[in-house]
């Protein structure tokens, strides 16, 4: 079992929540600041990166209930209203999502010994290690 309480580990649960929510709402706002023809390039992959992310929030939220909490979200997103290349939209959402890697890398360490959650968690660093993988090819097309 897992060196934390069950508190602690809702805790960390609710700090990766926020982490989705927060990227899913900079890709809802990146896909509308794309402009030029790069839009046509990269909205697809954005769009697609908001519903991924928005379904691992809601898995993240099924966790936290099942360990009898409900998901607390704390988050402060500001979005500039400027527009931008998709280069600098990849750019952007690579952030996003190497961020949520080391999210999810540092709660593995964390719940050592909990194995359905460790096998949870590795399972969304594989997902993260592939958006992060897919990003990069993009931007160095």
């Amino acid at each position: 079992m897992s060196p934390l309480s069950t508190e602690e580990i809702v805790q960390e649960l609710n700090r990766a929540f926020a982490e989705e929510v927060e990227a899913a709402t900079r890709y809802l706002h990146l896909r509308n600041a794309v402009r030029g023809l790069d839009r046509l390039r990269v909205v697809g992959v954005l769009k697609e990166a908001f519903r991924e992310t928005i379904e691992h929030a809601e898995i993240l939220a099924r966790k936290i209930r099942s360990l009898g909490h409900v998901p607390k979200l704390d988050i402060c997103v500001s979005c500039p209203s400027e527009p931008l290349s998709g280069t600098e939209a990849l750019q952007q959402a690579l952030t996003f999502e190497e961020a949520a890697l080391s999210c999810y890398q540092d709660l593995l360490k964390k719940v050592e010994g909990d194995v359905p959650l460790e096998e949870f968690i590795r399972s969304q660093i594989a997902i993260e290690s592939e958006h992060v993988a897919q990003i990069r090819e993009l931007l160095d097309e």
